[in-house]
């Protein structure tokens, strides 16, 4: 039997767009017997508040029509195609099996996942039963997205099942992949049955699905393995499988480039976007984003602004104008040195007497973020935040100053490894100068600032951090780990305290534990923990 393993990106909403998709991949395999796309992948995932769309439920039933009609000029190969399935009142996360016009089966996704980036629960029912085909001599089972443990397995085994087929959209993480599929290794191997994962991949708002789709043989060997975020197809025959192969992986710092570049270009492709516009200010993080935004859309698109102010050292204009060259990307300089004399002049009766503080800082990052929208609404163009996970979970970062923007595509990763991005950036050649990488990070909004006047080093920071947030730690948990206790106990309470400013935050690319949304949700008002 010869199956077609589709790794697509997906537009959430996209119906008509999606079958078109649809339609040209399967025309172009006409050899295929088994064509399978991933979990939703009609309606593109997540769908969320759409799914309570009476009239987006009634495209989807068209959609379905539409397919079955599709599926009757090819009748050789059976399609499995992800949809919304409606029966009477209840919604469920299906896979849906197509051949010659007619529905085979319907397999529901019995175990909604658990994400609270989406909270399947809040619209499917979950499914029950198992569905059990027969094609081309196989006897199949299906299962959707996570669900696909041990238990499962083995009762689908139970049940006459030698081949798995598991179509899913799992948001990328940072190492996550070796696990899942090292997991299901593990299992096929148990069970003595063969899995076929096929991932979505791209990009829909915040999350990043990677791909990776694979085939395990029922030794629990990879036959077959495609890569990771980028549109692929791999059509493999189960009963002529080659020797093991070789799963491509790639280094930590590739992967982390490669996620946040896939989900920068889709938001803005997606979105319509013509062009990202972001301050370049000669340091470090807004060196990275560019970088980022080059990878994703192309120099071309990129508008990089430095905004010079009274206390910006010369050099930082000089290095964001050498790294603006080395990309090729449109680079002009608006000084805001002017217009902040203007705004302290106005506010001088009011400031009097009074030592100069971080509102005059503010001041300076919030001229700047005004002029990059200005600019913004009269081009077009999606603004770029450039904070990084530590500033952000500090809230060391300015409210309509730095903070503005429509998306922040280095929020969910620590200051430390952005200093890993810019090494795997500068891998074959200087591309961010040397001298960016190699200054001490500073705002550069009074004289001779430094972050680690206001921050622990980001090496402690990012530690007591990751165990805070990631490992969800406690207070005397971290401090057993060799961390001074004020210093443990004053990025807790800044942590804290600087909810405020993350509820009001650009939209973020999730790749690992992040700070706000759906993931942490913490009161504004009332006592903190420590």
């Amino acid at each position: 039997m010869k199956v077609l393993l589709v790794q697509e990106n997906p537009t959430v909403g996209d119906i008509e767009g999606n079958i078109g998709r649809l339609q040209w991949v399967v025309q172009s395999h006409p050899e295929a017997d088994l064509i399978v796309f991933p979990e939703l992948f009609l309606t593109g995932y997540p769908p969320y508040d759409l799914l309570l769309s009476r009239e987006f439920l009634r495209k989807t039933q068209e959609g379905l029509g539409e397919l079955k009609e599709f599926s009757r000029g090819c009748p050789q190969a059976a399609l499995v195609v992800g949809m919304p399935w409606q029966e009477g009142e209840a919604l469920f996360n299906a896979a849906v099996v197509l051949r010659g016009g007619s529905i085979l089966g319907v397999q529901q996704k019995r175990r909604l996942t658990p994400f609270r980036l989406f909270h399947e629960e809040r619209y499917f029912t979950p499914g029950e039963g198992n569905l059990v085909l027969e094609l081309q001599g196989r006897t199949l089972g299906f299962a959707l997205g996570m669900e696909l443990d041990g238990e499962l397995t083995q009762e689908l085994k139970n049940a006459g099942v030698d081949l798995i087929i598991n179509p899913c959209a799992i948001p990328y993480r940072v190492g996550a992949e070796t696990q899942q599929l090292d997991l299901l290794s593990t299992t096929a191997a148990a069970a003595g049955v063969s899995i076929i994962r096929v991932g979505q991949v791209g990009a829909n708002d915040g999350l990043i699905f990677p791909g990776g789709s694979f085939a395990l043989g029922q030794q629990g060997r990879v036959a077959a393995a495609l890569p990771q975020f980028q549109e692929a197809s791999r059509l493999i025959d189960l009963d002529e499988l080659a020797e093991p192969v070789l799963v491509p992986k790639l280094e930590e710092p590739a992967a982390v480039f490669q996620a946040l570049a896939l989900g920068l270009r889709d938001y803005v492709r997606k979105c319509g976007m013509k062009q990202v516009i972001l301050g370049l200010s000669g340091g470090l993080d807004s060196a990275v984003s560019a970088c980022l935004a080059v990878e994703a859309v192309g120099a071309d698109r990129v508008w990089a602004i430095a905004q010079p102010g009274p206390y910006s050292s010369p050099g930082s204009v000089v290095d964001a104008e050498a790294l603006a060259g080395n990309l090729g990307i449109r680079f002009d300089v608006i000084s805001i040195t002017e217009l902040y004399d203007a705004v302290l002049s106005t506010l001088d009766e009011h400031f009097a007497g009074t030592e100069m503080n971080v509102a005059e800082e503010n001041i300076q990052a919030r001229l700047r973020g005004n002029l990059w929208m200005a600019l913004s609404n009269k081009f077009g163009g999606l603004v770029l935040a450039n904070s990084n996970k530590s500033e952000l979970a500090v809230g060391y970062c300015t409210l309509y100053g730095d903070m503005c923007g429509g998306m922040a595509p280095i929020a969910d990763i620590y200051k430390t490894m952005v200093y890993d991005l810019a090494r795997y950036i500068n891998r074959e050649r200087e591309i961010i100068p040397w001298s960016i990488i190699n200054k001490p990070p500073s705002a550069e909004l009074r004289p001779n600032q430094r972050d680690e006047d206001s921050l622990p080093p980001y090496e402690i920071l990012d530690g007591i951090l990751a165990a805070y947030l990631d490992e969800g730690l406690d207070f005397s948990e971290i401090v057993s780990r060799g961390y001074a206790e004020e210093t443990v106990r004053w990025v807790i309470r800044t942590v804290e305290y600087s909810e405020y400013k993350r509820r009001q935050a650009a939209l973020i690319l999730r790749i690992t534990t992040p700070i706000l949304g759906w993931e942490r949700a913490m009161p504004l008002a009332g006592r903190k923990m420590v």
